[in-house]
C-alpha cells in the first residue's frame, strides 16, 4: 500500500520518506522535488512560482496531475509520495500528517542545505518567507481543489517530529502502517 506524507514546512517529511524507503524498500516520489525542478526550468524561486501558480492555476493542474497519475500507476506498491496534497490525489494510501511549531519550522530552514536563495536569511526572513509560501500553498489548495490542507480528518495519522529523531519517527509511522494495513489502527 503506498503512503502520503504531507506536513508542516521543514516538519521533516522528505527526511522521514527517505529513511522509510531506504529502510523498508519504499519507491520514493517528492512532488516538492518536482515543484523546484519547475521552479528552476522557468529561472524563478520558489515563492515566485508559488506567486505564479497563484495566477495561473494550469501550472498547480499540470504538477498535481503528474501526482494523480503516479498513484494510479503505482497504486497498491510501497511506494511513498512526500508531498502536501497526495493524501488528496493518492486516496488509497496510509495518510500522514507532520506537525511542527513555527520557531522550530524557522530555526530548520535557516540550518538547512536548500537553495542559496532560503539560506543566509535573517530568522525574519526565513519565518516570512516560510509562511508567504505556505499560506500561498492553502490559498492554491483551497480555490483549485476546495480542500484545506490542515485538516486533520484528512489524515490516518498525525505527528510531530519535534524533539524526535528521524529514525524514531520513522519506524513510529511504519509501526502505525502496519497495523493500517492489517486494518487495526487507531488514530487521532
Amino acid at each position: 500500500m503506498n503512503i502520503t506524507i504531507s506536513g508542516l514546512p521543514c516538519s521533516g517529511k522528505s527526511s522521514i520518506a527517505n529513511y522509510l524507503a531506504e529502510k523498508y524498500g519504499f519507491k520514493k516520489i517528492n512532488a516538492g522535488q518536482i515543484f523546484r525542478e519547475e521552479a528552476e526550468k522557468r529561472n524563478l524561486t520558489l515563492n515566485e512560482l508559488s506567486d505564479l501558480c497563484k495566477k495561473d492555476f494550469s501550472i498547480d493542474r499540470a504538477l498535481d496531475a503528474k501526482i494523480a497519475d503516479l498513484g494510479k500507476k503505482y497504486k497498491g506498491q510501497k511506494v511513498i509520495f512526500d508531498s502536501r496534497m497526495a493524501w488528496n490525489f493518492v486516496p488509497q494510501s496510509f495518510k500522514i500528517f507532520i506537525t511542527l511549531d513555527e520557531d522550530e519550522m524557522t530555526k530548520r530552514l535557516i540550518m538547512s542545505d536548500r537553495k542559496e536563495t532560503e539560506k543566509g536569511q535573517t530568522p525574519e526572513q526565513a519565518r516570512k518567507n516560510l509562511m508567504d509560501r505556505w499560506t500561498s500553498e492553502n490559498y492554491r489548495y483551497k480555490t483549485l481543489y476546495g480542500v484545506c490542507n490542515l485538516e486533520r480528518h484528512h489524515f490516518d495519522y498525525v505527528t510531530s517530529t519535534k524533539d524526535k529523531t528521524i529514525e524514531e519517527i520513522s519506524e513510529e509511522i511504519y509501526n502505525e502502517y502496519i497495523k493500517f494495513e492489517k486494518g487495526s489502527s487507531k488514530h487521532e
